[in-house]
């Protein structure tokens, strides 16, 4: 009977695995990799380039640096992110301009340059909004 309750233990525990693997997984079998978390602190490692992570929970919004010790997940909403990305998308712009057939950009640095145009803009409404009327006295 020992034997029996070791045997049922051991199938339970392998179940439990298996349970895990499984909801880890998406619809192409293989493990998902994406930021759960971000950080706030600013990246003093030289930054080799970055990709946007759109909120997919577990996943969530993030711009990934690519950075010599790997991957960091930075909250996209902090000026110094914004202003990381202007010069990595200054310096490919760069990079495209001395080369002769220009590279195609990709749907990530796409969407990032409509959300900083974005961030931008509200940016600036914000700025005019809390912008005192003048009032003149005839």
């Amino acid at each position: 009977m020992q034997l029996n309750q070791k045997m049922m233990m051991r199938l339970a525990a392998i179940a439990v695995i298996m349970s895990v693997m499984i909801m880890k997984t998406n619809g192409q079998n293989r493990f998902v990799q994406c930021c759960t978390s971000v950080s706030t602190k600013e990246i003093t490692l030289p930054i080799t380039g970055f990709k946007y992570q759109k909120r997919n929970p577990p996943c969530v919004k993030a711009v990934i640096f690519f950075t010599k010790e790997g991957e960091q997940c930075i909250h996209w909403n902090q000026s110094w992110v914004r202003e990381k990305i202007q010069e990595l998308i200054i310096s490919m712009e760069k990079m495209n301009s001395t080369v002769s057939t220009p590279l195609k950009m990709n749907s990530t640095l796409s969407t990032l340059l409509r959300i900083n145009s974005t961030i931008s803009t509200a940016l600036q409404m914000n700025s005019t909004l809390s912008t005192p009327l003048s009032t003149s006295s005839s």
